[in-house]
C-alpha cells in the first residue's frame, strides 16, 4: 500500500514556498512535462523540509531550496546481474537491489521499486556513478522516501515517480536517450515562465450535474523562473461537445525575475467567469486550457510547464468528484491509504442551486486491495452520508476551529444514511460498485454534506482517486474542505497530498423517491454516548424504532416531538451502528443512522 504524507492546513498563501523544486522531462518530446514525484522524506535540501538526518548531505553543495540548482542528465536503468522477474514483470535486476554491474557514471540512475530500501538502491547507484536517481512505483501514485539503513551515505538526490509514468518514460529510452531535469527551476534559464499542477483552478466537480452546474471562475498562479524580464500572456480557454464555449487573457504583464503573478477572482489580474446560467450548458466532455506564453514572440527556455489542461463532463445521472466514463461512473487509477484500524475517504457537496427535488440515493465507487496478499471479497465497507451542521462559512472562519480536547474541527457531523457494502469477489478489486443507500435522502439549497467511503480494514482496503484531476488551488482559494479523509481516528482537511479527487460518484435518480412520505431528519451528537437529539421537520408523537444493520430490532417506543427535537436514551445499546425510524401519527416518517460509542 501507498504511505502518502497528509495535510491538515490550508496552503492559500503556500504556493510559492513548494513550486521551484521540479521533476521535468526535458527531451524528446514524448515525454516533456512536469511530473509528480515524491522525494528523499524529511531530507532538509527538499524545499519545506526539516533535515532528520536519515539521509545523506549531498555532493556538489547542491540544495534544491537555491535557486538554480539542478541536475540535467541522461537517464538509465539499473543492472545488478540477479536473473529472474518480479511480480509487476520487471527484471528483478533493475531494482537495484545489489552492487551494479553497469557504469551508470553521470548519469540518472531509474529503478523499479520493489523488495530493498530506498537508500540501498540510491547507495547501489552513486557507487556506480550515478549523478541522481529515479525510482519507479510498482502501482499507481508517489510516496515519500525514507533512507533506511543506507541513507546516511546517500549524497545524491533521489525522486520517486507514479508507475504509469515511470513505464511511459522507460518505453521511450528504448527509442533513445531521454534526457530529465530535476531541481530548482529559478534561475535556471533566462526566459522561462510556468506554472505548477495544483495551482490552477479546475472545474468543481469532474463530473457536474446539468440540475444545477452554473460553472466557476478560471484561475492560476504563474511564476517567472527565468534571469529576464518577461510580459506574460496567460490564456484559459473551454471547449465543449459544441467546440468552444469560453476564451478569456490575462495580460500582457511585465514580471520581473523571482516574480509570481496570481490570476485568481478577486485579484487584480483576474479571469472573467464560465458562467451561462443553469440549464445553459450542453452535456458532454470538457477541457479546460491554461497556456502561458511570453508576449512578442520570445521562445520559451523551458516550455513543458506553460500548457495545463483539465477534464470535466456535465451530464444528469451522478455528481461526482473524479471525472467520469461514457457510462458516467467514476474514473480511478490512484488508491492512497496511510492507515492501521478506520479509513474514511469523503467528498464534500454544498450547493445553492439545489431545488430540495434532487436527491441523493447511493455512491459509486471503487475498492482497492492487493489481492496477491489481502481479499477484498466479504470486507466490509460502509457507504456513508452524513450532514456538515458546524457553523462556519469557510476555512477562514473564526469559527473553524480545531477542538483542543480531540484535534477536531468536525464538531457537528450528523449521520444521514449509510449503506454496507461486501465485495462478492476478489475480481471487484478496482473495478466500480454501488452502495444503494437504506434511505435515500433530499440535497437542500446551502446544507454541507459528507459522502465517505469506510473501511476498518483500513491496513489492507483502500479506495479509487482520479489522479489527472487536482483540487488543489480550489481548496486553497475557496477554503472549502472538498476532499477531506479520517484516519485512525482524526480528520485531516486537506486529504491526501497530490491526490484530492476521490472517485465517488453520487447517484441522483429520483426513482420511487417522490412516491415517499419522507421526512428529513438526523441525530446529534452522532456517533453519541448516552443520550441522542434526533431532529425531525416535524412535531407530535411519534413511534422511535431502533434496529442494528442486520434488521434486529434493539429497541423501540414513544417520543415527542417539540420544535423538531426529542432527547433519547441509548446508553443501554450496545457499541455499533443502527437505524433509527421515527414515525409520525400522519404516517411520515424519517430514517437515519445513529452510531452508538
Amino acid at each position: 500500500m501507498k504511505k502518502l504524507l497528509l495535510s491538515i492546513t490550508a496552503i492559500v498563501a503556500g504556493f510559492a514556498a513548494y513550486s521551484q523544486a521540479v521533476v521535468a522531462g526535458v527531451s524528446p518530446a514524448a515525454i516533456q512535462g512536469n511530473y509528480d514525484y515524491g522525494n528523499q522524506a524529511n531530507c532538509g535540501l527538499w524545499p519545506g523540509e526539516t533535515d532528520d538526518g536519515t539521509w545523506g548531505v549531498w555532493s556538489g553543495g547542491l540544495d534544491f531550496n537555491n535557486p538554480g540548482d539542478f541536475i540535467m542528465d541522461t537517464l538509465m536503468l539499473v543492472e545488478d546481474g540477479t536473473p529472474g522477474t518480479n511480480p509487476q514483470g520487471n527484471p528483478i535486476s533493475q531494482e537495484g537491489c545489489n552492487p551494479l554491474i553497469n557504469n551508470l557514471s553521470g548519469k540518472i540512475a531509474v529503478i523499479y521499486r520493489n523488495t530493498c530500501e530506498f537508500g540501498t538502491k540510491c547507495l547501489n547507484a552513486q557507487n556506480a556513478g550515478a549523478v541522481a536517481v529515479i525510482i519507479v512505483n510498482r502501482e499507481p501514485g508517489v510516496i515519500g522516501m525514507l533512507g533506511g539503513t543506507d541513507g546516511v551515505n546517500v549524497t545524491i538526490p533521489a525522486v520517486f515517480i507514479d508507475n504509469s509514468d515511470g513505464q511511459a518514460i522507460i518505453q521511450e529510452m528504448s527509442n533513445g536517450p531521454v534526457v530529465m531535469f530535476i531541481g530548482n527551476k529559478m534561475g535556471a534559464s533566462a526566459n522561462d515562465l510556468g506554472a505548477v499542477k495544483g495551482e490552477f483552478m479546475v472545474n468543481p466537480y469532474g463530473g457536474a450535474h446539468n440540475a444545477f452546474y452554473d460553472g466557476f471562475t478560471p484561475g492560476i498562479q504563474i511564476y517567472n523562473y527565468g534571469t529576464n524580464s518577461a510580459d506574460a500572456v496567460v490564456t484559459a480557454t473551454i471547449d465543449g461537445p459544441g467546440g468552444n464555449v469560453y476564451t478569456d487573457a490575462v495580460g500582457p504583464i511585465t514580471m520581473a525575475p523571482g516574480d509570481t503573478l496570481p490570476i485568481f477572482a478577486g485579484n487584480t489580474d483576474e479571469f472573467v467567469p464560465f458562467a451561462l446560467g443553469v440549464g445553459n450548458y450542453t452535456d458532454g466532455d470538457y477541457t479546460l486550457t491554461y497556456d502561458i506564453v511570453i508576449n512578442g514572440g520570445t521562445p520559451d527556455d523551458f516550455a513543458f510547464d506553460n500548457n495545463y489542461t483539465a477534464d470535466f463532463k456535465i451530464q444528469g445521472d451522478v455528481i461526482a468528484s473524479s471525472r467520469v466514463d461514457a457510462a458516467n461512473m467514476p474514473i480511478s487509477s490512484s488508491y492512497p491509504s496511510n492507515s492501521t484500524t478506520e479509513y474514511q475517504s469523503c467528498m464534500m457537496v454544498q450547493e445553492s442551486g439545489f431545488t430540495g427535488g434532487e436527491a441523493a440515493t447511493g455512491m459509486y465507487f471503487v475498492p482497492h486491495t492487493d489481492t496477491s496478499v489481502n481479499q477484498l471479497a466479504g470486507a466490509e465497507i460502509f457507504a456513508n452520508a452524513y450532514q456538515w451542521d458546524d457553523g462556519w462559512v469557510d476555512l477562514n472562519d473564526p469559527n473553524y476551529t480545531f477542538d483542543p480536547a480531540t484535534n477536531d474541527a468536525y464538531q457537528n457531523l450528523n449521520l444521514i444514511t449509510f449503506k454496507d457494502y461486501y465485495p462478492a469477489a476478489n475480481s471487484e478489486v478496482d473495478q466500480v460498485a454501488y452502495a444503494e443507500f437504506s434511505t435515500p435522502f433530499f440535497l437542500n439549497a446551502g446544507t454541507r454534506y459528507l459522502f465517505c467511503l469506510q473501511t476498518f480494514e483500513s491496513a489492507t482496503i483502500s479506495f479509487g482517486y482520479d489522479p489527472l484531476i487536482d483540487y488543489g488551488a480550489n481548496y486553497s482559494i475557496l477554503a472549502q474542505p472538498i476532499s477531506p479523509v479520517h484516519v485512525d481516528g482524526m480528520w485531516y482537511t486537506a486529504g491526501w497530498s497530490g491526490v484530492s479527487a476521490p472517485s465517488i460518484a453520487i447517484n441522483t435518480s429520483l426513482i420511487g423517491l417522490e412516491e415517499t412520505a419522507m421526512l428529513v431528519g438526523s441525530a446529534f451528537p452522532n456517533p453519541a454516548t448516552d443520550v441522542v437529539t434526533v431532529q425531525v421537520e416535524a412535531n407530535g408523537n411519534a413511534v422511535l424504532t431502533v434496529t442494528d444493520v442486520a434488521g434486529k430490532l434493539a429497541m423501540s417506543g414513544d417520543i415527542a416531538l417539540v420544535n423538531g427535537k426529542a432527547s433519547v436514551n441509548v446508553a443501554d445499546l450496545e457499541a455499533g451502528v443502527y437505524v433509527f425510524n421515527i414515525t409520525m401519527e400522519n404516517g411520515q416518517s424519517s430514517v437515519f443512522n445513529v452510531v452508538k460509542k
